[in-house]
């Protein structure tokens, strides 16, 4: 430097001495600029002191355009070393270099010098005139080295620029014109290859890397650059390979720790990640993107507070990066800190408004927090800034489809295919929001149009089939999850799903082997053994269904429904006190569902606790007093504890809520007639066939009724309604035959009792009957008959041998008469009758004393009775 500084006093004195000859000012101005290259960037005085010169110089010599250049060589390093804010230095050589050239236009170098600032203004279309003008003052055919050298650099310029505006064929045409130039200079091989990478042809950009290494193969960028290729060719083994290379040749370059880094990263070798970029931090602490990066990586290994603390790291080196924010924001989404989250993506939108993604992200987030009317104005902002993205329309109709505006939704859905019509999700999401709307045949089309561009993903067929379900299309439904289950086994839903459609087939057995399946892959999941449960109570295995009850239990014990419906199993097998312990384990977890009070009160009224039963009713009532079933069921009760009046107001309040359930009106019509309120009854009797003529036994209960009242031509015609209307019921013909026996019609009731022990021949009643109407008829053999019948099918009851006595005793059969009347006291020995008949036919046996004893036994049992005692007079009169 003491050289440079005696120059510079030389310069000075000759310029004292000839103040007018420009050339001294000039020269001074070369040992000014080439002192600022030599000296550190902050002595910009020198600098300065260098531009004076120049300007003297022009000063005094305005035609020598040598001057000119000079200046402008040193505004444009100038501007290199300055901030980058202080642009006007870069016009002002701009301005002297055109001087120059307007005063040499023969000099190629102005331009090319010229070229490079406009190059770094981004004015590239003007760079490429300049470069060009260059290159014609300069041409092929130069012979001196020197300027041979220049017409390489400008080529290469050339090319750089070329690339910088997307020119990318021309820029590889000038690259290689220098290759063929000058084939052993390596950067214009890897400034080649760096532009076939920009174009995405990889194997091509590899072989120029190959190139230049071969030629310098101790240039690390070259590795590095090679291995960000083969990270882009998915053949990451291979860029870990270059990355080390290329840290091998220049440990001390962080951006290759960083680059490796992400690379480990995609490889999910998140450890080996962040020890990378722990080294590029170490190297230069200061570059914000290493601590932005490592978050991303701590983000995927869920250690979200250590991404945050980098995050943090990020944004304090680097205040002004958008994406800073924006990463930070998704974490804090992913901890479901949404309040913190969206406060960040404000902060991302603050400093980059124009970022279509922020606001997409934060749309997404504030639709976790239900805020679905904010989460719609961002999505907009979104699609108004990047109308392109296909992303942002789809998500729109997400959020559409939760506020249920399903029209909306799929005017989105289809905006959303419109812009791309190969995203396979987009007509899955529109199916499955059309399903929603039971436009089942629609889904199903946009199902299919998912299949047939991603026939490889499980859940469109999953969701086709629950579709195909939905509309009771079993079997094409089973061949989707079929489909489904191949592409994907390990998924459990898939043979649960199944599982629920075979069990609406009735395929029982089948849908437990799937439900077995679907436990096997996720033994977790307590809704498989809750269903498992279902099925099996439906095929009356209900231990093993209780037992499966009892494993969603312990695996949810949060669910009420597991409890109720246990309960309701254990009422099927009068497990009743258990039953009602399940009820209220069902409340307790969810005391606002009516129906675990309902289902409590049937169980307590089959035990017989009808207070208890009716206090669950008013509870069901009280939770939803909008069912008519709980209103009508409590007026059942009321019935059966002969509370009619008030079973009348309930059975009312069924009604005026659902006037059209025709067994309101058949109750109440039964109840009427318990109260002999008979007209009034056969007019609910009327209303409830109104509503629905094809139940039977509406007839039937009407005709009872109008036996009652000794209506029995009418009665008859009701039993004919109901015989037609159901056929295989005996107790219709039964019934017509008791009343055809009223009316002394026994022939016709024979018949009838015939087809009422055709339909069902282990009634022993109907036996009997037949015997009773038999021995009417004084055909007492074939009633004897009917009478043993009936014992035969029930042995137990009294009455049958009761009859038989009697029958016996007409035809003079006194001791076995006798016997039978023995049977029927033994049977049931509080009835008085018994022992009163027995009496009488002692008596015809001239066995008065046997007579009298049986006379004071039926007066024991029922002293009321005036006629035993008559009897037993009658009988001392005689003795």
């Amino acid at each position: 430097m003491n050289r440079l500084e005696v120059a510079l006093q030389n310069y000075n004195s000759a310029i004292q001495k000839n103040q007018e000859y420009s050339r001294y000012y000039f020269n001074k101005g070369i040992i000014k600029f080439n002192d600022f290259l030599a000296i550190t960037l902050d002595k910009m005085n020198r600098l300065e002191e260098a531009l004076q010169n120049y300007n003297s110089a022009i000063q005094k010599n305005q035609e020598y355009s040598r001057y000119y250049f000079n200046k402008g060589i040193i505004k444009f390093n100038d501007f290199l070393a300055i901030t980058l804010d202080k642009m006007n230095r870069l016009e002002e050589a701009l301005q002297n270099y055109d001087s120059a050239i307007q005063k040499n236009q023969e000099y190629s170098r102005y331009y090319f010098n010229k070229a490079i600032t406009l190059d770094k203004t981004n004015r590239f279309e003007e760079a490429l005139v300049n470069y060009d003008s260059a290159i014609q003052i300069n041409p092929e055919n130069s012979k001196l080295l020197q300027q041979q050298r220049y017409i390489l650099q400008w080529i290469l310029f050339l090319a750089i620029t070329l690339k910088k505006i997307n020119r990318f064929e021309e820029a590889l045409v000038n690259y290689d014109l220098a290759i063929q130039k000058n084939p052993e200079n390596s950067s214009y091989y890897y400034y080649k290859a760096i532009t076939l990478n920009k174009m995405n042809r990889f194997e091509e950009a590899l072989v120029y890397y190959d190139s230049a290494i071969q030629i310098n193969p101790e240039n690390s960028s070259y590795y590095n650059n090679k291995a960000i290729t083969l990270d882009k060719m998915n053949r990451f083994e291979d860029s870990l390979v270059y990355y080390d290379l290329a840290i091998q040749k220049n440990p001390e370059d962080s951006d290759y720790y960083k680059n490796k880094a992400d690379t480990l990263d995609k490889t999910n070798r998140f450890e080996e990640a962040l020890v990378k970029y722990d080294l590029a931090i170490q190297i230069n602490p200061e570059n914000s993107s290493y601590y932005n990066n490592k978050a991303i990586t701590l983000d995927k290994m869920n250690r979200f507070e250590e991404a945050l603390v980098n995050y943090d790291l990020a944004i304090q080196k680097n205040p002004e990066n958008s994406s800073y924010y924006n990463n930070k924001a998704i974490t804090l989404d992913k901890m479901n800190r949404f309040e913190d989250s969206l406060v960040y993506y404000d902060s991302a939108i603050q400093k980059n408004p124009e970022n279509s993604d922020y606001y997409s992200n934060k749309a997404y987030t504030l639709d976790k927090t239900n805020k679905f009317e904010e989460a719609l104005v961002n999505y907009d902002s979104a699609i108004q800034i990047n109308p392109e993205n296909s992303s942002y329309y789809y998500n729109k109709a997400i959020t559409l489809d939760k506020m249920n505006r399903f029209e909306d939704s799929l005017v989105y859905y289809d905006s959303a295919i419109q812009k791309n019509p190969e995203d396979s999700d987009y007509y899955k999401n529109k199916a499955d929001t059309l399903d929603k709307m039971n436009r089942f045949e629609e889904a199903l089309v946009n199902y299919d149009l998912a299949i047939q561009i991603n026939p490889e993903n499980s859940s469109y067929y999953n969701n086709k089939a629950i579709t195909l379900k939905k509309i009771n299309r079993f079997e094409e439904a089973l061949v989707n999850y079929d489909l489904a289950i191949q592409k994907n086994p390990e998924d459990s839903d898939y043979y649960y799903n199944t599982a629920i459609t075979l069990d609406k087939m009735n395929r029982f057995e089948e849908a437990l082997v799937n439900y077995d399946s679907a436990i096997q892959i996720n033994p977790e999941n307590s809704s498989y053994y809750y269903n498992k449960a279902d099925t099996l109570d439906k095929t009356n295995r209900f231990e093993e269904a209780l037992v499966n009850y009892d494993s969603a239990i312990q695996i949810n014990p949060e669910n009420s429904s597991y409890y109720y419906n246990k309960a309701i199993t254990l009422k099927k097998i009068n497990k009743f006190e258990e039953a009602l312990v399940n009820y209220d384990l069902a409340i307790q977890k969810n005391p606002e569902d009516s129906d675990y009070y309902f289902n409590k009160a049937i169980t307590l009224k089959k035990i017989n606790k009808f207070e208890e039963a009716l206090v669950n009713y008013d509870l069901a009532i009280q939770k939803n007093p909008e069912d008519s079933d709980y209103y009508f069921n409590k007026a059942n009760i009321l019935d059966k504890m002969n509370r009619f009046e008030e079973a009348l107001v309930y059975y009312d309040s069924a009604i005026q809520k659902n006037p059209e359930d025709s067994s309101y009106y058949n109750n109440k019509a039964i109840t009427l007639d318990k109260m002999n309120r008979f007209e009034d009854s056969l007019v609910y009797y009327d209303s409830a066939i109104q509503i629905n003529p094809e139940n039977s036994s509406y007839y039937y209960n009407k005709a009872i009724t109008l036996k009652k009242i000794n209506k029995f031509e009418e009665a008859l015609v009701n039993y004919d309604l109901a015989i037609q209307k159901n056929p295989e019921d005996s107790d219709y013909y039964f019934n017509k035959a008791n009343i055809l026996d009223k009316m002394n019609r026994f022939e016709e009731a024979l018949v009838y009792y015939d087809s009422a022990i055709q339909k069902n021949p282990e009634d022993s009643s109907y036996y009997n009957n037949k015997a009773i109407t038999l021995d009417k008829m004084n055909r007492f053999e074939e009633a004897l008959v009917n009478y043993d019948l009936a014992i035969q099918k029930n042995p137990e009851n009294s009455s049958y041998y009761y009859n038989t006595a009697i029958t016996l005793k007409k035809i003079n059969k006194f001791e076995e008469a006798l016997v039978n009347y023995d049977l029927a006291i033994q049977k049931n020995p509080e009835d008085s009758d018994y022992y009163f008949n027995k009496a009488i036919t002692l008596k015809q046996m001239s066995r008065f004393q046997d007579a009298l004893e049986n006379y004071n036994l039926a007066i024991l049992k029922n002293p009321e009775d005036s006629g035993y005692y008559n009897n037993k007079a009658f009988e001392f009169t005689l003795k």
